[in-house]
């Protein structure tokens, strides 16, 4: 009796002993505790065991899924380890973030509880000491940790991304020998993301969209789709992975990224666009683009910081919005926003009465502007002034930074510039932007910039 019970002991220790092992393989981990099967590609990079990886995945390749699932894999496999979750906004990191912890909340109960000590917002904790943290690409708040692990998303928008990678990743490492993992789609040439695309010592994953056909992730018909809507340098960055710079660009790729920050003031919380119902106080210029059937109606929020003009609304309404309820919101904003200066239309095509009708709606400060050629010229132009002049910060938002990249200008003849974007694609955001910081001319700031955040 008590050799059958030593042995049944001795084959419960050895079979848990191969579970364990069995574990460390990151393919086995995923399907056994995560319910994920990794297809070829996400499966190679599951695997690498290089110390530095790049990776450029099309659209729709899974990438954010695949790296969540390596994260939770080291953490677990890996004690007291730090993996940080670095983007160019909270936001961002948050996206990865939610796939992990969606990951863990979907694990049986019992194996969670025995893996997660405790999980917040941006932090996880397990109980073999290993954490997993999300942060904003911000030197301020990325300082302090010594990691393990360093999974850096959308790198080629990191705003100082040399300073960020070689005074501050790159250091943290050094100590735990640890891993650093860069993915991103391709933008601009002139970064630390294409630079280590083009390093030797980096292991590289390259996954276009004809690899996701061919994976069975989604069908050709939607490539080919996409390729029809989107302008051909967008198509070929986001679906084709390929590094891709327009030379007809009226903002080059890398004057965009300039002008991203993250606010390194709160460790929770991003800077990003104040909600609508927030009541902000500053000093505000409104940048209105009114579109109906074609085009979209935006609104652009700019508030003046020192000498720093910082995008802190941008709302797009839905095609065919009726004119009354984008005066309405402006009319809302002026109430909530304390101290709007000026509000700045484009009233061509649409005519003054918008102007009249905002003014007997008692919005303060409303100018209208009816886009000729030299108007288009001296805003847009003063727009990327300001911009190349680190006077213009942008949350990172993609939707925005595609617009201000797709504008194209052509010289003519007579020296002024013509405006265009490609057929399929949108500039409303843009113009509302440049209407905003148009207006902000002659406007003296009510404060510097703060030293601390209140909501």
């Amino acid at each position: 009796m008590t050799k059958q019970v030593s042995s049944s002991i001795s084959l419960r220790k050895v079979n848990l002993e191969k579970a364990v092992k069995e574990l460390r393989d990151p393919i086995i981990f995923a399907r056994r505790l995560l319910d994920f099967k990794p297809i070829r590609y996400q499966a190679a990079l599951l695997k690498d065991p290089a110390k530095r990886i790049v990776a450029r995945f099309s659209r729709q390749a899974g990438k954010t899924t695949t790296i969540a699932v390596r994260a939770i894999w080291f953490a677990t496999v890996h004690p007291r380890t730090v993996t940080l979750i670095v983007a160019p906004s909270m936001r961002q990191s948050m996206i990865m973030m939610d796939r992990i912890q969606g990951f863990l909340m979907g694990m049986p109960k019992k194996i969670r509880r025995r893996i997660i000590a405790k999980m917040q917002r941006t932090v996880i904790w397990f109980r073999n000491g290993s954490q997993i943290v999300a942060l904003p690409n911000s030197p301020h708040l990325l300082r302090g940790y010594t990691a393990h692990q360093v999974i850096c998303d959308e790198a080629a928008f990191f705003r100082d991304d040399e300073l960020v990678f070689y005074n501050v990743l790159y250091p943290m490492l050094a100590t735990t020998d640890g891993q650093l993992i860069v993915s991103s789609t391709p933008w601009g040439k002139n970064t630390v993301f294409y630079k280590m695309n083009n390093n030797p010592e980096f292991s590289k994953h390259v996954v276009t969209a004809n690899d996701v056909v061919k994976a069975g992730l989604i069908k050709r018909s939607f490539i080919e789709e996409m390729r029809k809507q989107l302008p051909a340098e967008r198509f070929r960055r986001e679906f084709l992975s390929e590094f891709i710079e327009d030379a007809d660009a009226y903002f080059p790729q890398d004057l965009i990224v300039k002008c991203i920050v993250s606010d390194p003031l709160v460790a929770t919380q991003d800077w990003n666009y104040y909600p609508f119902e927030y009541n902000a106080s500053g000093q505000f210029t409104i940048g209105v683009d009114f579109g109906k059937k074609v085009d979209y109606s935006v609104i652009a929020v700019i508030d003046k910081l020192g000498e720093k003009l910082r995008l802190v609304h941008l709302h797009q309404f839905p095609l065919e919005t009726a004119y009354a309820s984008v005066i309405g919101y402006v009319k809302a904003l002026s109430d909530r926003y304390k101290t709007v200066g000026k509000v700045l239309c484009d009233q061509t095509g649409v005519g003054e009465y918008i102007v009249e009708d905002m003014a007997r709606a008692n919005i303060p400060g409303v100018e209208g502007v009816t886009l000729t050629l030299p108007v288009k010229q001296e805003i847009l132009g003063y727009l990327k002034q300001q911009m190349q002049n680190d006077v213009i910060q942008i949350p990172y938002d993609s939707d925005l930074i595609a617009e201000i990249n797709v504008e194209r200008f052509e010289l003519m003849k007579g020296g002024q510039m013509q405006f265009s974007h490609p057929e399929g694609t949108h500039d409303d955001r843009l113009w509302a932007l440049a209407l905003a910081v148009w207006a902000t001319r002659g406007v003296k700031p009510t404060r510097p910039l703060p030293t601390t955040r209140t909501f």
